[in-house]
């Protein structure tokens, strides 16, 4: 019997580690409870690059489409010509409200993305509301050119039912939709409010709901769905910088690996990709560099500031001060000293409120309390979310009517055991009603009624109880 070469049992030792690497990897990879993905008017599925499959909308077992007249399904007019994405071939179109209800296995935080992408005039016209388990996020909403709108919000019913509504005499339409459960680590429930004058730790975050609007690598190369757990993508900070000099920042990559803390709850991979960590711009201890981001107005906003000490040598090597709108709020932070390691990920929730000037600025500035003069802090990815004016909507409450009915509003499956638990209810209170009735006839017909008197209980003492006595009933 042949005896295998050294050679080829030292080749298979890193053959075999690279495969139990990807099996771990993909054992780990996020497999959210709910993954509705749904082609609207398609005909046949779309896939895209990154592998998912989105099925036709008319289709699908989980998903009902009510609406109380015929929606249009519309396809691209030239169907030969290459889309944006496979999810641009097809929309589907509403001339009145209509409401798609999507069964929810797991309740909590999910992420809801639209996608609207305008191929005719009529869509790109059009005009009308959307909202999502009784709250409104888009509000007098049209599409004149493609885009995607994400949403985390709270659900707590079996039943996401998600609701469109025309303005009147236009449509409503959209190109796809996804609905995916969001892990518990995602939506943090405290953080730091910043107002013109101080700072303070604020709690209830995780009662909100947010939209969406800005997802920044800083100083790294864009980030598609194909490498985000969540399917987000992030883009590069450059369209975005408001003031830098190139003598007091700089950027940086790293090429090691970006460790997590060991189950934690708190910090993972679907908070955001190591594709976001490994890059990052600098400042120096005289320095400043500062984001701007255009927001609509008279709007609160959740700013996460994400950061990984991927260029110390050693710990509490990094001091820095962080400015939301102009107003310092963190002096003298040091990352390695919070996560206790370096290359560790974390990230700091800021809330500001947005007045009339719809911008909203991000900056970070050196310290004296670094060790180094050429890199005393670094930012490495920012998101900005917008939270929800009221308890009715993004924008604030509008007369807008989200349910086509109570049962919409419930969710079909509570609303459905409700139902059936008041239908019992009554049942029983008809018949002990009956029986009651039926008892006090007979009774009386037997020239005996109920009553109530003393009773000997023959010892001497009076008892009270309830006994049946004779009566004279006079006709």
């Amino acid at each position: 019997m042949a005896s295998s070469s050294p050679s080829s049992s030292v080749l298979a030792v890193p053959l075999l580690l690279c495969l139990l690497a990807a099996a771990t990897a993909a054992a780990a990879r996020f497999a959210p409870a709910d993954n509705h993905l749904l082609a609207c008017g398609a005909t046949v599925p779309a896939v895209l690059p990154d592998g998912r499959r989105f099925v036709p909308d008319s289709g699908c077992a989980s998903t009902r489409l009510r609406s109380p007249a015929p929606t249009l399904p519309s396809a691209a007019p030239n169907a030969a010509a290459p889309q944006p994405s496979p999810l641009h071939a097809a929309a589907r179109v509403f001339s009145c409200r209509a409401s798609y209800d999507l069964a929810v296995r797991r309740r909590g935080y999910h992420i809801v993305r639209l996608h609207f992408y305008p191929f005719e005039p009529a869509l790109a016209s059009a005009r009308f509301h959307v909202g999502a388990a009784g709250f409104l996020l888009l509000h007098n909403f049209s599409a004149s050119a493609p885009v995607v709108k994400e949403f985390i919000l709270p659900v707590h019913s079996d039943v996401l039912v998600l609701t469109f509504i025309p303005e009147a005499g236009s449509n409503a339409f959209v190109n796809a939709i996804e609905l995916v459960s969001a892990p518990d680590e995602l939506v943090g429930d405290m953080g730091t409010l910043v107002t013109g004058s101080s700072t303070d730790q604020t709690n209830g975050l995780s009662s909100q709901v947010y939209e969406t609007l800005y997802r920044i690598n800083v100083a790294g190369r864009k980030v598609t769905p194909f490498n985000d757990t969540l399917w987000r993508t992030w883009v590069n900070d450059e369209r975005f910088l408001v003031s830098t000099e190139s003598s007091n920042s700089a950027v940086w990559s790293f090429s090691g690996r970006i460790a997590y803390p060991k189950g934690s709850r708190l910090m993972t991979r679907e908070v955001a990709p190591d594709n976001v960590y490994n890059s990052a711009r600098s400042v120096s201890s005289q320095g400043k560099v500062t984001w701007g981001f255009p927001v609509p107005a008279f709007s609160r906003y959740l700013a996460r500031m994400h950061f990984c000490d991927i260029v110390s040598k050693a710990l509490n090597e990094l001091y820095f001060d962080i400015y939301v709108n102009g107003q310092l709020a963190v002096k003298d932070f040091d990352i390695s000293g919070t996560t206790g390691f370096l290359a560790y990920p974390y990230y700091i929730d800021f809330v500001v409120d947005v007045k009339d000037e719809g911008a909203l600025k991000l900056a970070i500035g050196g310290s004296k309390n670094s060790r180094s003069d050429e890199v005393s802090g670094i930012l490495n990815a920012v998101e900005i979310m917008r939270m929800n004016k009221t308890s009715g909507g993004i924008d604030g409450d509008f007369a807008v009517a989200l349910d086509m009915e109570y049962v919409a509003s419930k969710g079909i499956g509570e609303f459905a055991r409700s139902l059936l638990c008041g239908f019992i209810f009554a049942g029983l209170l008809l018949l002990l009603l009956m029986l009651v009735v039926r008892l006090r006839t007979e009774l009386r017909n037997n020239g005996t009624a109920w009553s109530w008197q003393p009773n000997d209980s023959g010892d001497g003492k009076l008892a009270r109880a309830y006994q049946l006595v004779s009566t004279k009933t006079d006709y």
